[in-house]
C-alpha cells in the first residue's frame, strides 16, 4: 500500500490501477463519509445533505475516472435519501428531497463531464510534451535556448555528441567561452543586434572548442522568440560542419591557384590575338580576321570567368580591399550604359536618372556591379528591344535598378539567384555562365553596407536593384 498511498496523494490519475481499487476506494470513501455524517448528525444537521458526497464525486472523477464517479454519485443519492434527507423519524420522501437529489445528480454529471474533458486535455498535452521532448532529445542537432544576454537556459542531450560537454556542463559554462578568439567579438555583436529584432532569424558559421580541445566548425541557426510567450527565448539549432567548411576551403584554394595559373597564359594569348587583329585590320583576308575576332572574343570570355573565380576567392576570404571615395553615381551609370550600348544593336538602354548627391563607394567595384546587372538584363531578354535603368533616393539611401522584359525567374528560384554558382533553370538551357556574377555583386554591396534584391515574374521579366547609404 505505500506505493498506492504515494500515488494517490500525488494527484496522479489512477484509472489504470486494478478494478477493485478503482471502485473499492471510492465506495470506501463514501462509506467513511456516511459514518462521519451519522456520527456528527447532531452538529451538521440536514441542511446540506449532499455537500460531503459531492466532494467525494469530484475526487473520484479526477483520480479514478468517470465510471467509478457515476457509481459513487448513485450510491450517494441513495444513502442521502435513506439517511440524511430528513430526520430519522420522518421517512416519506418529499418533493423537495426529490428535487435536491435530481440537482445533486445533475451537479455530479457536470463534474464528471468536466473532469473527463479536463483529464483528456491534460493527457493530450502530456502526450504532446512527451513527443516534443523525444524529438528534441533524439535530434542529431544540438538545440539550446538562450536569454537576451546569450546565457544558455536549456540544452538538449544531443549537444554532447557535437561538442563533448553534457547538457548540464554546457549550461553552466560561461557565455561565449567556447568561441574562437578571432570570431568571438563578431559573433557577440551579431547576436546582440539580432536579439533586438523580434522574430528575426540568423545563421552564423563559426568555430567552437570541443571538450577534447580541438576546434570544430559549427553552423548555428537562431530564431528570436524573446517576445513570444511562453517561450521568451532565442532558439538555436546547431550542427557540426567542419568537414563541409574544410572541403569548401580546399575548393576555394584550388580555384584560386588554378585561376592564377590560367590567367597568365590567357592574358598573353589575348595580347597576341589583339596584335593579329591589328595586322589583319586592313587585310582583304576577311575569313582570317573573323576567326581571329572569334578567338579574341572567347579568350576575353574565359579571362572574365577566371576573373570572377578569383573575385569569389578574394570575397570568401574577406580580402577585398575597397578604395572608398565620393563618386557621382549617375555619371558612372551613364558611362557604363554608353559603353554597353556600343556592344548591342538590338537593345536600347533607357536611362531615368534622378538628381543624386555624391556617395561614398569604390568606383571600380561599383562599376563591376552596375555592368553586370545591365549586361544580365540584356542577355536574359533576347526577344525584347530595351532595358530600363533608373536611380532615385529613398529613405536616405540611393536606389539603382534595372528593368528588363526577358525570361523572368520562378518564385522558387528568386531567393537563390545571389548564391554562389546558382543558375535558374531557364538560364541553364539557353545561356552560358558560371552563376557567379550576382553572387559577386551581392558580396561587393555587402562590404559597402548596401543591399541587393530582385523581383520577377516568369515569362515577363525582372527588376534587379541595389541600395547604398548616402553617407
Amino acid at each position: 500500500m505505500p506505493g498506492f498511498k504515494k500515488t494517490f496523494l500525488s494527484g496522479v490519475s489512477l484509472k489504470n490501477v486494478p478494478f477493485y481499487i478503482r471502485y473499492g476506494v471510492p465506495v470506501l470513501l463514501t462509506l467513511v463519509a456516511t459514518l462521519t455524517k451519522i456520527t456528527l448528525a447532531d452538529y451538521i444537521g440536514y441542511k446540506t445533505p449532499f455537500l460531503l458526497y459531492l466532494g467525494i464525486v469530484i475526487i473520484t472523477a479526477k483520480r479514478f475516472g468517470a465510471k467509478p464517479a457515476i457509481v459513487v454519485s448513485l450510491l450517494s443519492a441513495v444513502i442521502v435519501n435513506l439517511l440524511f434527507m430528513h430526520p430519522p423519524d420522518y421517512f416519506p420522501i418529499t418533493r423537495e428531497a426529490i428535487l435536491q437529489t435530481i440537482g445533486f445528480l445533475l451537479e455530479c454529471t457536470l463534474v464528471i463531464g468536466l473532469s473527463s474533458a479536463l483529464t483528456d486535455a491534460v493527457s493530450q498535452i502530456d502526450e504532446n510534451d512527451a513527443r516534443f521532448k523525444t524529438l528534441v532529445e533524439k535530434s542529431s542537432e544540438g538545440i539550446v535556448t538562450m536569454n537576451v544576454d546569450g546565457k544558455i537556459i536549456y540544452s538538449s542531450p544531443s549537444v554532447q555528441n557535437i561538442i563533448g560537454y553534457t547538457d548540464e556542463e554546457f549550461i553552466h559554462l560561461p557565455t561565449w567561452q567556447l568561441l574562437h578568439e578571432d570570431e568571438a567579438s563578431k559573433v557577440r555583436e551579431q547576436f546582440f543586434r539580432f536579439a533586438s529584432h523580434p522574430n528575426k532569424t540568423l545563421t552564423i558559421i563559426h568555430r567552437m572548442k570541443h571538450k577534447n580541445g580541438n576546434w570544430i566548425w559549427i553552423e548555428s541557426k537562431m530564431t528570436n522568440l524573446l517576445d513570444e510567450r511562453p517561450i521568451n527565448a532565442v532558439i538555436a539549432n546547431f550542427t557540426e560542419v567542419t568537414e563541409r567548411v574544410l572541403n569548401e576551403k580546399l575548393k576555394e584554394d584550388f580555384i584560386g591557384i588554378a585561376s592564377h595559373e590560367l590567367k597568365t597564359p590567357l592574358t598573353s594569348l589575348k595580347a597576341y590575338t589583339q596584335v593579329l587583329q591589328h595586322r589583319f585590320k586592313n587585310s582583304e583576308d576577311e575569313t582570317s580576321l573573323n576567326i581571329i575576332n572569334k578567338i579574341e572574343h572567347q579568350v576575353t570570355r574565359v579571362v572574365q570567368m577566371i576573373t570572377n573565380l578569383l573575385d569569389v576567392t578574394t570575397l570568401q576570404e574577406k580580402k577585398l580591399n575597397l578604395h572608398i571615395r565620393d563618386i557621382d553615381l549617375n555619371l558612372l551609370v551613364t558611362e557604363i550604359a554608353d559603353a554597353i550600348q556600343q556592344t548591342t544593336k538590338v537593345h536600347r538602354i533607357i536611362l531615368q536618372l534622378a538628381p543624386l548627391p555624391t556617395i561614398p563607394a569604390d568606383r571600380e567595384r561599383l562599376a563591376q556591379v552596375i555592368s553586370n546587372m545591365i549586361s544580365n538584363a540584356i542577355k536574359y531578354s533576347p526577344n525584347a528591344d530595351a532595358v530600363q535603368v533608373s536611380t532615385r533616393i529613398e529613405n536616405d539611401r540611393v536606389i539603382f535598378s534595372v528593368l528588363d522584359h526577358g525570361i523572368g525567374i520562378s518564385p522558387s528560384e528568386l531567393n537563390q539567384v545571389f548564391e554562389r554558382f546558382f543558375r535558374a533553370d531557364g538560364a541553364k538551357k539557353s545561356f552560358q555562365g558560371l552563376g557567379l556574377g550576382l553572387f559577386i555583386c551581392a558580396q561587393i554591396l555587402e562590404q559597402h553596407g548596401g543591399e541587393i534584391g530582385a523581383t520577377s515574374k516568369e515569362g515577363e521579366g525582372s527588376t534587379f536593384w541595389f541600395s547604398l547609404p548616402l553617407a
